[in-house]
């Protein structure tokens, strides 16, 4: 017998949330035992045990002029001419022992520089490991002392030098678009050239991707403010208690400064110190004294010859002593956890990433350095703070900005709304594609539709603490809508315009018949936290 009645059903699919600001990655370069290219999902601290590279053998140290040639019990894998931090442990005299800037010279050997006269050759059961293992530990650790609630990946690059890793990070992100918006970078990655030329690609308005960046207060001034996709941070910097004491020399050689004091000068190797009065002015500035470093000598990494010297100038007197950060920190590593720990709601709301609380990370040292302070703040970069000027013990982030000086939200709302209206409108057109009884077509009612879906965006942004001021929407021709803005007329708004089909399809014919429709048009402010207040007092007296 026949049916009487036929149903047809349609399904509207509500669309999958992205979740591309939630996803970081933390970089190694050698320090894990995945393939060069494999991401492994830490969701705490001891996911990152099984995936660690171990310690590999060294057969042999001897030393020459203050050159050690180390030999591998096995083939290292390193490039032959790459330069690269290990970590050289077990041997004695001691002097062979810590992190060093390695040249690798064949396939089971790299040299590496210590004190010359050092006894050779070196004892012990010896063993290397890549910097990046110690940091990669640093990096979960400090990361996983924020919380639990947010994952993140270790993407690993493979074993090699700055530039190698720039490199296969740029390869495999153009392989892998989408998959990362916040990368955290080795500190042996800061100012490097290859990295510098390579953030080029992210700084358009529509990168969404997004680096964290380590960086020194010799080298802070290398990240300029086209670059909005990094958010740099100095660590608090090792130094101790010295008077000031006159050069009586200083040269270059090899990437490195050797200056000497006039008297023994108490600067410890790892400690930071200034040099002023030279000429030429490239040797002046900070530095961080190195391997070398004793008695009346300073020796400090500088990546380009000065010159010869011309005027002999001055290590500044240091008043204040800091000890620096513990080996098992990576500051910035806090401040990457706070950002994709976001997850906006209604009842979640994303605040202000300037004043952030963060834990297990040192603050920056304030006495004595007010002025610098200052310029590494006007220099758009963060340093870990304290909430002391509110009475708060809590070490937080002071500074928040991308490098252009935009504050962390406002390039995250930014992109929360280009992603959302993306999804959100590419949802309604295949939905409605789908949809026999109210089909979406290119017509007045097809342009409200779409203008809905994306007013309903908008104001999930300022219910979410992402977008300042009241939903606005308006159907104008594009001039005058143009006018509009330039009027002031929506000043405090988020307005979505939709010029209307008539007026569109007249300026614009051709488009019809390509099924384009380009009359969309959102202006709205990224909602701000406060930064600085001004509060006026005026105190009087009762006047008789």
């Amino acid at each position: 017998m026949p049916s009487i009645v036929t149903v047809n059903v349609s399904l509207t699919q509500a669309p999958t949330p992205s979740t591309l600001q939630g996803t970081g990655a933390l970089l190694s370069q050698g320090a894990t035992n995945t393939s060069p290219g494999t991401k492994t999902l830490l969701t705490q601290m001891s996911d990152l045990t099984p995936i660690l590279t171990g310690t590999k053998a060294i057969t042999s140290i001897a030393q020459t002029g203050g050159v050690a040639t180390a030999t591998t019990t096995q083939a290292h894998g390193f490039t032959v001419g790459d330069t690269l931090w290990l970590t050289i442990s077990g041997a004695s005299p001691t002097a062979y022992n810590g992190n060093f800037l390695c040249t690798v010279t064949t396939t089971t050997a790299f040299t590496y520089a210590v004190p010359s006269g050092t006894t050779t050759p070196a004892t012990g059961t010896i063993v290397y490991t890549p910097e990046d293992v110690a940091e990669l530990v640093a990096m979960a650790t400090t990361f996983f002392a924020q919380g639990s609630n947010t994952g993140v990946y270790v993407l690993e690059l493979g074993a090699g030098n700055a530039s190698d890793g720039v490199t296969f990070l740029n390869t495999w992100i153009q392989q892998n678009p989408g998959v990362f918006y916040s990368y955290l970078v080795p500190r042996t990655w800061d100012a490097n050239s290859s990295f510098l030329a390579f953030l080029a690609q992210f700084e358009n308005t529509t990168a969404l991707t997004y680096f964290y960046v380590t960086t020194t207060l010799a080298t802070y001034s290398a990240y300029t403010p086209l670059m909005k996709c990094v958010l740099w941070a100095i660590e608090a910097p090792a130094y101790g208690v010295w008077g000031a004491n006159a050069l009586t020399a200083i040269s270059y050689a090899s990437g490195q400064v050797t200056a000497t004091t006039t008297t023994a000068h108490g600067v410890a190797v790892g400690q930071w110190f200034q040099i002023s009065g030279v000429t030429p002015s490239g040797y002046n500035g900070w530095a961080q004294a190195q391997v070398g470093t004793t008695g009346s000598t300073l020796v400090y990494n500088l990546a380009a010859d000065p010159g010869s010297e011309t005027v002999l100038g001055t290590l500044l007197a240091s008043r204040y002593a800091s000890t620096g950060i513990p080996a098992t920190e990576f500051s910035w590593a806090a401040g990457m956890y706070v950002r994709l720990n976001y997850a906006p709601s209604s009842t979640n709301k994303v605040p202000p990433f300037d004043f952030s609380f963060v834990f297990g990370v040192t603050p920056f040292p304030t006495q004595g350095n007010s002025s610098l302070l200052t310029a590494i703040a006007a220099a758009n970069g963060t340093v870990i703070g304290t909430g002391a000027e509110g009475g708060i013990s809590n070490t937080m982030i002071s500074g928040g900005t991308t490098a252009d000086g935009n504050p962390a939200n406002f390039w995250y709302a930014i992109d929360w709304l280009n992603i959302n209206v993306n999804l959100n409108i590419s949802n309604a057109v295949i939905n409605g594609s789908n949809n026999p009884a109210a089909p979406l077509y290119l017509n007045q009612d097809g342009i409200n539709t779409l203008q809905g879906v994306g007013a309903s965006t908008i104001q999930s942004g300022i219910t979410f603490g992402m977008i300042f001021g009241t939903l606005v929407q308006t159907e104008l021709d594009g001039p005058s809508f143009s006018r509009a803005l330039q009027a002031g007329t929506y000043n405090g708004y988020a307005v979505i315009n939709a010029v209307p089909f008539p007026a569109y399809y007249k300026a614009s014919p051709s488009d019809y018949k390509t099924r384009t429709y380009a009359g969309f048009a959102v202006s709205f402010a990224p909602q701000n936290g406060f930064e600085h207040i001004t509060f006026n007092l005026q105190a009087t007296q009762f006047v008789a």
